[in-house]
């Protein structure tokens, strides 16, 4: 479901003229909002998926480690931020709809597009660059390390879990005034398709490892 927005381009209504925002909506609500409510199950989905990765990396371990309680802190402080932007713009969108039929002034259209561009950018910076990116990315990281230390499927998962983590965090590099060229494109592109994938092998695997 994000693909499917991402082909229908709505992302690009972050810098898009207000006529042409309300326009995407118009000709896309249907869609907009079954992929919208897709995408945030989904980011939701994760959570216990990464408690139970988490759960079966440090199994066996006698004694109860920091790496653990971090692991299992990050996912829990990412919970309340990644529904955030994806269930504000399915609020939103309906809203925006509405003044923009029933308003005669454009101005008023043109001032609630405004604010709805500044809360896209905002919460999408609190779901997809600090909950995804930033609090998943470590997560990856040190999950990603413990499972390398064993040895067969899990050592690989555990080294492809490490690189990408690294990827998810270096996506959001920018927050911090980091400049990645054209590597801004490729990284977060990289972690997007395979983050997904990966929680899906470790999840598998997990499970039969503590079953």
């Amino acid at each position: 479901m994000t693909t499917l927005l991402v082909r229908i381009d709505f992302f690009g209504i972050e810098a898009a003229s207000p006529s042409e925002v309300i326009s995407f909506l118009q000709t896309n609500t249907g869609t907009l909002e079954l992929a919208l409510m897709s995408a945030m199950v989904g980011y939701l989905l994760a959570v216990p998926m990464m408690l139970i990765i988490t759960a079966a990396a440090f199994q066996g371990l006698t004694t109860r480690t920091l790496g653990r309680d971090v692991a299992v802190g990050l996912v829990w402080a990412s919970l309340p931020l990644r529904p955030l932007w994806w269930a504000a713009m399915i609020v939103l969108m309906p809203t925006m709809l509405a003044v923009s039929g029933s308003s005669t002034e454009p101005a008023t259209t043109a001032a609630t597009v405004v604010g709805y561009q500044m809360i896209y950018t905002v919460l999408n910076t609190a779901t997809e660059d600090i909950a995804v990116n930033i609090l998943g990315g470590i997560w990856f990281g040190i999950v990603g390390v413990v499972m390398a230390k064993s040895a067969g499927v899990s050592r690989i998962l555990g080294l492809t879990g490490v690189f990408i983590g690294a990827c998810y965090v270096v996506s959001s590099a920018e927050l911090f005034g980091l400049s990645m060229g054209t590597s801004g494109e490729i990284i977060p592109l990289l972690a997007g398709v395979l983050g997904p994938f990966w929680l899906g092998a470790a999840g598998l695997y997990a499970v039969r490892k503590i079953t």
